[in-house]
């Protein structure tokens, strides 16, 4: 079934411009201080980006689950979970989306965009963008 979606999802990509591209892939996460958290594949569905945990931030384990979480995500593995979902292009930006954060259980609108080819920045928020934070991340090979 995935090699007969693949056309479809590379004639999505192409659709696309480069910016926008560039938010597809595998991501380190950086946290605010600069260590790195865990890791996150960003991924095309639907012409929609969506992101799901790869690897756990250092000090949690691959069995621990979101029990701050509400609603579909409460308890649900942190690893493999879709926490972003449903962000459309707009010019070269992702936007209109959301983001689950398993620290702490809460769930933000989101903007994503493409610094450069290596760099994504995704920025959280509750009610406006002004009330929010800004991480980066870094693509990895």
């Amino acid at each position: 079934m995935l090699a007969l979606l693949a056309p479809v999802r590379g004639a999505l990509a192409q659709q696309l411009s480069e910016k926008l591209q560039n938010a597809i892939g595998h991501w380190q996460v950086m946290n605010s201080d600069g260590t790195a958290g865990g890791k996150v594949d960003t991924y095309l569905e639907n012409g929609k980006l969506f992101g799901r945990v790869t690897e756990v931030r250092p000090g949690r384990t691959p069995k621990d689950v979101c029990d701050k979480c509400s609603g579909e995500f409460k308890n649900q593995l942190i690893l493999g979970m879709v926490n972003m979902r449903e962000f459309h292009a707009e010019g070269d930006d992702w936007v209109g989306g959301t983001v689950v954060d398993p620290e702490n259980g809460k769930q933000y609108k989101g903007k994503i965009w493409a610094v450069d080819k290596d760099t994504l920045r995704m920025r959280g928020f509750i009610g406006i963008s002004l009330l929010g934070r800004t991480e980066t991340w870094t693509r990895l090979n």
